[in-house]
This record gives C-alpha cells, structure tokens and sequence, in this order.
C-alpha cells in the first residue's frame, strides 16, 4: 500500500479492507497500477502483475495475476457535490468505476458510474428499451443489510455520442439528506427520492473510491494494459 496526494486529498492505493477481493481472487489493488501522464493527469492501470497473497480463507498461498489501479479516500465526506472528469480505458473485460461508500458500513453504496467492456474493446452496447443509453456506463444504488443486500437496478443514461475511451467525460453526484442525484456532463440522469433509502446513508461519512479493474473473464496471460485517465476530483460541500 501506499498514501497518495492527489487533488488536494489524501488517499491509500486499495480497498480499506485490504488488497484483494476473496471472492475476486484474479485481480488486486496493485500500487504500481497508480501513475500519472504528462499533463498530471492521475492513470489507474490493469496489468498483468503476478503477486502472492495468502488467501484469508483457506490460508494458503494463492497468485494473482492482474493487478489494478485503485484509489480510496482517507478524507472522511459529508453531503455535497462529488465529481470526476475522466477518460475510460480501452480494453476487454474492463469494470472502471467512481463509486462511494461509507467508512461506517457497507452497504449502502452509491455507484456514480460502473463501465463495462466485456468481450470488446469499447463500451457501445445498443439497448433498445434505453436507446439513449447505447454506452455501457452505469449508476446503481445499494442498500439493506449484508448478507441481504440489495440494489436497485443498474441503469444505462445518455451520455453524448463521442466515444469515452477517446474523450473526457464529466461524472458528478449530489449527495444530500432529502436526495441522491447522479449527473453525466452537468445533466441529470438519475435520482433517488425514497426517504426509507436515503435514511440508510443518513449520519454516514463517503469514502471515495475510483477504481480500474477486470471481470472474471480477462485474460489473464496476455491482458493488454488499460488506462484510466482522470483529471481531478471535486467536493463541495453543502
């Protein structure tokens, strides 16, 4: 692990819990998978970077063999505004995402956006119920009570017809006690109302997380490297 400075917060280079999902053992928060280009810009990387962990369950040792770029917040938020502007890398089986949880618990969980490649190297995906959604960029919610936790669906929005691999796309929440609302480009494309729901992030504090990372069917012998490109991040609070 390492502390990074970034956009004027602080930040660790994997989850708060640790280094690897147990339940995703074919990728890791990798701190070499963190880097920045020539503008300044913050890269967060999926390599393929074999590394040994000890699995927490059966206390053997395992290789994992794609290490990824992950950054979480060690800034505590409140209500406010969040936003990125990014590029999306290009790549098959790639899952970038801006999403936050808070420190206290999880869930809930706001996903600002989940992108989605699969077995391309794009993420168009023609919908024809969400015509305007024909990118595989997504915003969920989660709730309840682990194990019985829930999500509300995630969902496809307009976000422009250039593609986000090639260009720089705005991608904001507002986060406050009677509303959740998720904007692509300063357009509102989602909120949520329910006061039972949002009463499940009353009294939390955000961690932050931007993340690359892989799905389980990446190659994990010859995965071309990935950039995710991300200007800076932004909070105002209420």
């Amino acid at each position: 692990m390492k502390n990074i400075d970034w956009s004027g917060y602080k930040w660790i280079s994997r989850e708060l819990w640790g280094e690897f999902h147990p339940q995703k053992p074919y990728c890791y928060y990798d701190p070499e998978a963190i880097n920045y280009d020539e503008e300044g810009n913050l890269v967060l990387e999926t390599n393929v970077n074999p590394k040994k962990f000890k699995d927490p369950i059966t206390k053997e040792f395992i290789e994992i063999p794609i290490g990824v770029g992950l950054i979480s917040s060690k800034d505590k938020f409140g209500y406010g505004y969040f936003e990125i502007e990014a590029k999306l890398p290009k790549g098959k089986n790639l899952w970038p995402a801006f999403w936050m949880s808070p420190f206290e618990s999880w869930p809930p969980e706001i996903d600002v956006f989940e992108g989605y490649t699969k077995d391309k190297n794009n993420y168009f995906h023609f919908n024809w119920k969400n015509p305007l959604g024909f990118w595989r960029v997504e915003t969920n919610f989660h709730y309840g009570e682990t194990p019985n936790n829930y999500n509300l669906g995630a969902k496809t929005h307009w976000l422009g017809f250039k593609d986000p691999t090639k260009h720089f796309n705005k991608f904001g929440c507002l986060w406050t006690p009677h509303v959740i609302k998720i904007y692509y480009n300063n357009v509102l494309v989602r909120k949520l109302t329910d006061k039972k729901l949002l009463s499940e992030y009353h009294g939390k504090t955000m961690c932050v997380k931007i993340n690359a990372h892989v799905d389980k069917n990446v190659d994990k012998k010859y995965h071309q490297t990935s950039k995710y490109i991300i200007k800076n991040f932004k909070h105002l609070k209420l």
